[in-house]
């Protein structure tokens, strides 16, 4: 794999945030290829955004990866700027088709079309509906006493209904994972677990999902915390901790929801 290795990125790491999924991948591969090389540059969280993220991509959201070329040669246009890449399901879709050989993408064609499912499920259900209930949440969670309290039980029936909503989303991942497919991607781990990894553990930390009411999606979460990369990314990262995000204790201006960059 590293033969082949004519860039090296450089993963952009805004703490407590979806880059994880991504770090978590790199260093999986990084195990299965020791000479692999790849850089980490993480950023702390601040309100109502990292400044400096913004000077590596023009919305200055994680996760973001850049590339240099090994060669000293201008780095590869791969989205639309040259050497940088946004969004984190395409950024673990480069890493697995660029650097991993493919190593996550499922042997059988019924594997591949399970992982396709998944990896949009991922995204585009379980990440989106955990990001709702965060948003309906956050004022009340984040907001200075009074605040605080008024911005809490006016989005209380909202709140409540999306997460009533997360339920039915929680239980599919149930009942898709047996003996036979312990995994999203099926027989062995493939792109649609790294993809799943965020909104299920968003959903665990916040109280969204039950485990003891899901024992296969338990059983799948601890198998993805307990491996040695997974281990090795939370102690590069500082740990991810999604129920304030390590904004807790910071005082929030609310004035500031209204600013743009």
């Amino acid at each position: 794999m590293a033969s082949k290795q004519t860039t090296i990125p450089t993963l952009h790491n805004l703490s407590n945030s979806q880059a994880f999924r991504c770090l978590w991948m790199l260093e999986e591969l990084k195990e299965l290829d020791p000479s692999f090389t790849y850089h980490l540059k993480t950023y702390p969280r601040q309100f109502p955004y990292n400044k400096d993220l913004l000077k590596v991509f023009r919305l200055g959201k994680s996760p973001i990866m850049s590339l240099e070329t090994t060669d000293g040669t201008p780095p590869p246009l791969v989205q639309f700027e040259p050497g940088i890449l946004t969004e984190s399901k395409l950024i673990l879709q480069f890493i697995n088709e660029e650097y991993a050989d493919e190593k996550w993408t499922p042997k059988t064609k019924e594997d591949q079309k399970r992982d396709r499912f998944f990896t949009e499920f991922a995204s585009c259900t379980v990440a989106e509906k955990s990001g709702f209930t965060i948003l309906s949440e956050m004022p009340g969670q984040m907001a200075p006493w009074p605040l605080s309290w008024i911005y809490t039980v006016m989005s209380m029936p909202m709140t409540s209904h999306l997460k009533s909503d997360l339920q039915p989303v929680f239980q599919v991942l149930e009942e898709a994972l047996t003996e036979e497919n312990p995994w999203f991607g099926g027989k062995e781990m493939a792109v649609s677990d790294f993809n799943m990894s965020w909104g299920v553990d968003v959903g665990v930390q916040r109280g969204y999902c039950n485990l003891a009411k899901h024992p296969k999606l338990k059983g799948w979460y601890e198998r993805i915390q307990s491996r040695s990369a997974w281990k090795k990314a939370d102690e590069l990262s500082g740990g991810v901790e999604l129920v304030w995000f390590g904004m807790k204790g910071k005082k929030v201006d609310m004035s500031l929801m209204k600013k743009t960059h």
